[in-house]
This record gives C-alpha cells, sequence and structure tokens, in this order.
C-alpha cells in the first residue's frame, strides 16, 4: 500500500516541478513477457508479502502521513480493480487531487481546476495504475513485461534486480531483497529526473506484509525528500460515492472586472516578454511577466517581503538555467488589470515565493514582482495579440472561435502547451509553447544530440542565457526551415542548448517555442478544447534578427556591465571587454534608451553603420566605435 502512496505522491508533487483522456483497462499486449529469472523473484515477493490471496481484494482506501517541503500533510486515496482510482493530496497550502475514473484520467492544479491528461502525462498515468496495481504480478503481467537485471549487493544486504515495463509509460527497477524476499527500493524517471524510493518498516497491513515508512528523493533535489508514514487501511470495504469519479471543477474563484467573460489588458512587449500590470491582496499594481512555462504563478521574494507575504515550507524547482528553491503562500487575490479597470481577479491563489530578480533583473534592466503562471493562465482561453500587444482572456465555457487562423492540435505536458514541429524536413518533435523564452527555439540537450545538430548545423554563436536557476550557455545557428502545422520559414535562428541540469536537459520533449515565432501570430490558447489558433501578423515573413554587435549588456543595480562579448563579433573587434561600464550610446544615455532602444540599434541596425559607445574602464571613460557586421 505504501508502494502506491509514494508512486501517487511523485504524480503530485514533481510536476512543481480531443479533450477527454480515455483510459481503458489494461489487457494482455501482443510482447508481454517475463524472463523465468524474474518469475521466481515475483514468485518469492508474492508468498513473502503472505501468498497469493492478497491479490484477490477489490477495494482499497488507505491515508499516510508525508512529510516534506519543511512541512507536514497527508494523503488519502482509494483504489478499485481493474481501473479506477483517486487521491487527495495535502499539504500547507497545496492541495492537489488525482485519479482515473475507468474513462479519463485527471488531476488538479493547486487551484483545484480539473485537468483531463492527455500527451505523455496520460502516459505516465496509465503507466502509473500498472505499478500501482501490481499488474506485473498478474500470469499475463498485466500486458507488459519483466526483465530480469541481475545481482546487486551494497553494505545493507544483496539484492536481485528487475525491470517492470508498462505497456505504456515508463519503466521503474526494482530492488528486492534477497533475504527478504521484499522490495528494498525503487528507481524511475519522470523526465529529467530520476525518483528514488526506499522502504521500510514491513508489517502485516490489511492481510499482507507491507513496508510502513518509505523515503522518496529526486536526485539532485535534498529539499524535495518525502517521508511517508500508512497510518490506516481498510480492504474492500465500498467506495464512497462519487470519490472515483471525475470530479466537478472546483476551481478558484474569478471574477471579470468589467465585462462578464472578456477582458481585454493591453501589454508591454518588452526584452520580448510580456509584461503585465498585476496586484497582490489588493495592493498597487506592479510588474509581472506573463509566462506560458510556469507551472505556477510566482512572486519574487523582495517583493513579497516588501508587501508582508506570508510564506511556509521550501521546494526546489526547476528553470532554464538549473534548480533553485522557492517557499509557498496564499493570496487573498491576485488582479491582473489594464489601466481602464479591465482585467481579472483570482481569489485564493497559491503561489510560489522565489527570488525572481536575481536572474531576471539583469537581463530584463528593470525589476520583476512575479510571474503570471499557469494557475491563472488556464482558467481562460488566451488570446495574445502580438501586433497590437493586447491579451484578451475569454470565459472557456462560452468561447467561440471566430478569427481567421488556424487551428493547430495541442497537449499539455503538465501545464504547458504542445505541439508539433519541425526542423529542416526531418527532426520532428513534441515542442512547449513558451511565452516566458525570447527565442525562435530553444532546443534541448538530448535532442541536439540525438540528431547531431552541433556538427550539422555548422557555424553558430556561443552566448549566454539565464533563467530560474541560473545561468547556461547556448549556441546559436541557422537553420534551413521551420515547419509549425501548416506555416513555414526559412533560415530561422535555433538555441542549441549545453545546459546539463535543468529544463533544457528534457528528454520528453524536444524543445521550447520562444516569442520569436509566436510575435509572427496572434495566437489563442484554448487549453479546455486542446487548440491553438495562428493567425498570422505584421512580423509572420520576418527574418529572425542577429545581435549585429555581438555584445550583451546586463544591468546591475543602476549601472549597465557588458556581460558577454561574442567571439569574432563587432564589439570584439572595438576591443570592449567584458566588466566595462556602457553609459552611452551614439550620445543617447544607456538607461534612457533601455533594452528596446539598444536592441534597435544592435539588432536591427544596417550592416556596415557605426554607432559609438562610452563606457568606463577601471574608472576611465572611453570611447569605442562599433561598426555593425552580420554574425549569422
Amino acid at each position: 500500500m505504501i508502494l502506491s502512496v509514494l508512486r501517487r505522491l511523485a504524480r503530485h508533487l514533481l510536476p512543481l516541478t480531443a479533450c477527454a483522456a480515455l483510459l481503458s483497462p489494461v489487457v494482455p499486449g501482443a510482447h508481454a513477457s517475463i524472463a523465468p529469472e524474474a518469475k521466481v523473484v515475483l514468485d518469492r515477493y508474492v508468498q513473502a508479502m503472505g501468498g497469493p490471496a492478497h491479490l484477490s481484494w477489490r477495494t482499497l482506501h488507505t491515508k499516510s502521513t508525508i512529510e516534506a517541503f519543511m512541512m507536514k500533510g497527508s494523503i488519502e486515496s482509494w483504489q478499485e480493480r481493474p481501473d479506477r482510482s483517486a487521491s487527495r493530496f495535502a499539504i500547507g497550502p497545496l492541495k492537489i487531487s488525482s485519479g482515473n475514473d475507468g474513462q479519463t484520467a485527471w488531476r488538479t492544479d493547486p487551484s483545484g481546476k480539473v485537468l483531463r491528461l492527455d500527451g505523455k502525462d496520460l502516459e505516465d498515468s496509465k503507466g502509473g495504475d500498472w505499478l500501482e496495481f501490481e499488474a506485473y504480478l498478474l500470469p499475463d503481467q498485466g500486458g507488459g513485461d519483466v526483465a530480469y537485471v541481475g545481482e546487486e549487493s551494497d553494505s545493507a544486504g544483496r539484492y536481485a534486480v528487475l525491470d517492470l515495463k508498462p505497456p505504456v509509460g515508463r519503466a521503474q527497477r526494482v530492488w528486492f531483497d534477497l533475504k527478504t524476499g521484499l522490495k528494498a527500493r525503487s528507481r524511475s524517471a519522470r523526465d529529467q529526473q530520476t525518483i528514488m524510493t526506499r522502504y521500510y518498516d514491513y508489517r502485516p497491513v490489511g492481510g499482507r506484509m507491507d513496508a510502513t515508512r518509505s523515503v522518496t528523493e529526486v536526485v539532485g533535489q535534498p529539499m524535495n525528500t518525502i517521508t511517508a508514514t500508512l497510518d490506516s487501511v481498510w480492504v474492500d470495504e465500498p467506495v464512497p460515492p462519487g470519490i472515483l469519479s471525475l470530479p466537478s471543477d472546483q476551481g478558484a474563484a474569478v471574477r471579470y472586472l468589467k465585462t462578464p467573460g472578456t477582458a481585454r489588458l493591453p501589454y508591454e512587449y518588452a526584452s520580448r516578454h510580456v509584461w503585465v500590470r498585476a496586484s497582490v491582496n489588493g495592493g498597487p499594481p506592479a510588474d509581472f511577466v506573463y509566462d506560458t512555462g510556469a507551472s505556477i504563478s510566482v512572486i519574487d521574494s523582495a517583493y513579497a517581503a516588501q508587501i508582508g507575504l506570508k510564506t511556509e515550507g521550501r521546494q526546489q524547482g526547476q528553470g532554464a538555467g538549473a534548480t533553485g528553491s522557492a517557499a509557498f503562500a496564499v493570496l487573498q487575490s491576485l488582479e491582473v488589470e489594464a489601466a481602464d479597470g479591465d482585467g481579472v481577479e483570482v481569489k485564493d491563489a497559491r503561489v510560489a515565493v522565489l527570488n525572481v530578480n536575481q536572474f531576471l533583473a539583469p537581463y530584463f534592466w528593470r525589476d520583476c514582482a512575479g510571474i503570471v503562471g499557469f494557475d491563472v493562465i488556464n482558467h481562460f482561453v488566451n488570446e495574445i495579440d502580438f501586433d497590437r500587444h493586447v491579451i484578451t482572456l475569454y470565459d472557456p465555457k462560452t468561447f467561440t472561435y471566430a478569427g481567421k487562423g488556424t487551428a493547430v492540435p495541442m497537449t499539455l505536458a503538465g501545464h504547458t502547451p504542445v505541439v508539433k514541429m519541425r526542423l529542416d524536413g526531418t527532426c520532428e518533435g513534441d515542442f512547449r509553447v513558451d511565452v516566458g523564452s525570447g527565442s525562435t527555439v530553444d532546443l534541448h540537450t538530448p535532442f541536439v544530440k540525438k540528431h547531431d545538430l552541433t556538427a550539422k548545423a555548422g557555424r553558430g554563436v556561443d552566448v549566454m542565457g539565464g533563467g530560474f536557476g541560473g545561468t547556461f550557455t547556448t549556441r546559436i545557428v541557422r537553420m534551413q526551415k521551420l515547419e509549425l502545422g501548416p506555416f513555414a520559414w526559412s533560415e530561422p535562428l535555433v538555441s542549441l542548448s549545453q545546459a546539463t541540469a535543468g529544463a533544457f536537459t528534457s528528454e520528453d520533449y524536444a524543445g521550447n517555442i520562444g516569442t520569436r515565432i509566436l510575435e509572427r501570430f496572434k495566437v489563442t490558447l484554448d487549453y479546455e478544447r486542446r487548440q491553438m489558433w495562428l493567425e498570422p501578423g505584421q512580423r509572420y515573413a520576418r527574418r529572425d534578427p542577429m545581435s549585429r554587435a555581438g555584445l550583451q549588456l546586463a544591468r546591475v543595480a543602476d549601472t549597465v556591465k557588458v556581460m558577454a562579448v561574442l567571439d569574432g563579433s563587432a564589439a570584439q573587434k572595438a576591443g570592449i571587454r567584458v566588466g566595462d561600464v556602457v553609459t552611452a550610446l551614439d550620445g543617447k544615455s544607456i538607461a534612457e534608451l533601455g533594452t528596446e532602444g539598444v536592441s534597435a540599434v544592435f539588432d536591427e541596425g544596417l550592416e556596415g553603420s557605426s554607432h559609438t559607445l562610452a563606457i568606463v574602464r577601471d574608472g576611465r571613460a572611453k570611447k569605442a566605435k562599433i561598426k555593425l557586421k552580420e554574425m549569422l
């Protein structure tokens, strides 16, 4: 039982890191198999648990206490053979449910909104059910495969090691203690994360020997270690009506501030990011980044302290750069609003609190109070007009698309929209739609290696990128062609990730689509119907610009400094060095120009044109003349 508890915990917690998702009972697959050595191990496991009689239960209900993220909580779960289950998890401000009713797999986000699973999330749900119901112990392995890996030993004992492969979803490796026959530990992967679970304190529970305590860790993220203790077990008791059914949507209370069912929000498009104004708990509005790639809305820790926001717990999260830590908080309200009073209010919002500005402010040259993420965004159909710089939020219940765009099917990767895209006619994959990325396409490290793109792409430029968790190096290249649905264009700029940790090491997804693609369209994201509508705009046929200066600037406090000088660039030829303080460009204050003014000169300026930078180096004022040239 405790094994099922931990698998359900992993489903709830790790993402914090046709619509309907249909599930059918697990049936024998054409390739179901078990190695003879593995059968011996599993037969002994069945006997060690108390014999085959324990496999005859019809329903199972458990309650467990958990400790994680410096908080205590609980998880309650129900299972009904052959294919129905549900669980409710609560710790601190987080309350999340998941399950399937025999037809549809689902989970709730932190606000309580019900999300029907599809794509890889659905595969994980099906595979998790196969493991939870221990279908691999059936005569036909429930359609899956069981492989014998061999024997291993450590200071605690000797083990027989098996790989359990469900008919769909991810395999799990399990170590069975050769002395007791019982499970000692297991290891599974969830994209780039490795999850290790160790089982302790076996006792007779519900007619079988079961571990009553377990410890699960995400390798490399010690703050996310979860300890679960089994409190109560009920076997073959009737399941209360409605528990195993797809729940009604109990999402956060949403209020339209001006017009019922519609909110029109002009936004600022700066540094290739979408900036909106938002108010926390009725306070004055501040600058937030709108980000479809954020699993939960975020409040900057300094801003949270400024407004007196109470936080609790701590979890390690994952961003583009690597990992970082975050606390949790509950907001009375989060209003995303326009100057004319239009907007929306989300009540009782659960948010993460972390040091956003440490990573973002140097790149944006401005402070960011937080990020409007999935838990807010997914309550609406989101129309992002990149030509007019307006986001329109619609009530999904009354929305009907009336534009001139083309629908592209999408799934959800936990919280992020996913669509298929093709590069150079042959490299196809699933890409996350990330309005929080200022790139054209960020290809993940495994996808780059799989297709040997570093060698195939030829000439490129290494640049420094940044995100939640830190900085990372990426190689910018031009590829031949990019295709998204019926749309295509030539010579796109593509980032080949060299990251060794973080979201850009994902194996499940080929990469992220950023605003350099999205700004070519009016984009409508319909989370309920799993559609992304694309209507070409003014930038549709534009060639991706690459900096013709080869200079990366960052703002530290009130000072703008040279963060990087790209090899072979005009800036390098002009003698500009990392650490130089930049005070003016072509006689205009660098602070007054801002990132948009600098980008207009360095990215859009004519090749061969000359521009003068006023800099300070070692306390001495100097001038450097840059003659722009194409780098790619």
